[in-house]
C-alpha cells in the first residue's frame, strides 16, 4: 500500500484543470475500472486513462485494475503517473504480487488522505483488496470484487462491518462484478445506498450489455447526501469498463 504525494490540497477541480478548492459541499465521484490502461483496440495508455479523468473533473476516483512495476506495463507506478498526470494524490493497495510488481486498486483524490488502509477480500480466482482512505468528512473505498458469488458474498460482509464501524460518511466505489439485483447487492444494501443510477450498462465499453460498476454510501448518511447528477461516462475506447460518475452535496 503506497501514498503518493502528487497533487493539490485542494478539495475539487479549479479553472486550470488541475484540482483545487471547490464549491462548498459539492462532491465529485468518479469509479473506474481502468484495465491497466489498455483500451478496447488494446493499445496502453495512461494519457489517454487521465485525459478521461481530468475530463470529469472529479474529486475522488476509485480505480481497479492497476498495475505497479510490472513488466506488462512497462515498471510503471501506475496510480503514481496517474496522479502526476491528473494533479491529484494517489494511494494504491496491492491484491497480488505481479512478476516482479504488484497488480491491485487505486484512488486519486484532490483532497489529501488523512490516513489510508487495506483489507483482503476473498478471492479464489485471484485475491482481492479493499482500499479504504479517510478524508476530514468521509472514508471512501475502491474496491474489484471477486468473479465467484461467494467470495462477493464474504466481501458484502466485510464492506458491512467497515460501514458500522467507521463514523463518517462511507462511500464506497468499484467493480462489484454483480448485476443488479443479484443476492450479494441486495444484501449490501442492507447497510449502504445506491448512489449511481444502478441500471446504464458499463461493461464491455464498446457494446456495453450489463452493469457490473457502482457507487455506494453507507445508509446512516445516505440522506445528507444529495444526487445532483449521475450517469456512465460513453467512453467506449480507453478501457473495457466505461467510467461511473455521482456528483451530490452533503
Amino acid at each position: 500500500m503506497t501514498l503518493y504525494p502528487w497533487g493539490s490540497t485542494g478539495s475539487a477541480w479549479g479553472a486550470t484543470g488541475q484540482a483545487g478548492p471547490a464549491g462548498a459541499g459539492e462532491l465529485r465521484i468518479m469509479s473506474y475500472n481502468i484495465r491497466v490502461g489498455k483500451g478496447m483496440e488494446q493499445a496502453q495508455s495512461l494519457v489517454r486513462t487521465a485525459a478521461v479523468i481530468s475530463r470529469e473533473r472529479p474529486d475522488i476516483v476509485m480505480l481497479q485494475e492497476v498495475d505497479s512495476a510490472t513488466a506488462r506495463t512497462g515498471g510503471i507506478n501506475q496510480a503514481e503517473e496517474l496522479g502526476r498526470l491528473t494533479g491529484m494524490h494517489a494511494v494504491f493497495a496491492s491484491a497480488i504480487k505481479l512478476g516482479s510488481g504488484k497488480y491491485g486498486v487505486a484512488m486519486l483524490s484532490a483532497e489529501k488522505p488523512l490516513s489510508v488502509r487495506k483489507i483482503p477480500l476473498p478471492g479464489r480466482e485471484e485475491a482481492r483488496v479493499l482500499l479504504i482512505v479517510e478524508f476530514r468528512r468521509f472514508f471512501a473505498a475502491s474496491t474489484h470484487f471477486s468473479l465467484t458469488e461467494e467470495d462477493r458474498m464474504e466481501s458484502v460482509k466485510i464492506l458491512l462491518k467497515e460501514a458500522d464501524r467507521l463514523r463518517k460518511p462511507f462511500i464506497v466505489g468499484g467493480d462489484f462484478n454483480a448485476l443488479p439485483g443479484s443476492a450479494e447487492l441486495e444484501v449490501l444494501k442492507s447497510g449502504f445506498s445506491l448512489l449511481s443510477d444502478g441500471k446504464t450498462f458499463t461493461f464491455p465499453a464498446n457494446f456495453p450489455d450489463r452493469c457490473i460498476d457502482y457507487i455506494f454510501i453507507s445508509n446512516r448518511f445516505a440522506e445528507k447526501f444529495k444526487v445532483i447528477d449521475s450517469s456512465v461516462i460513453p467512453e467506449a475506447l480507453a478501457s473495457d469498463h466505461r467510467p461511473v460518475v455521482v456528483v451530490g452535496t452533503f
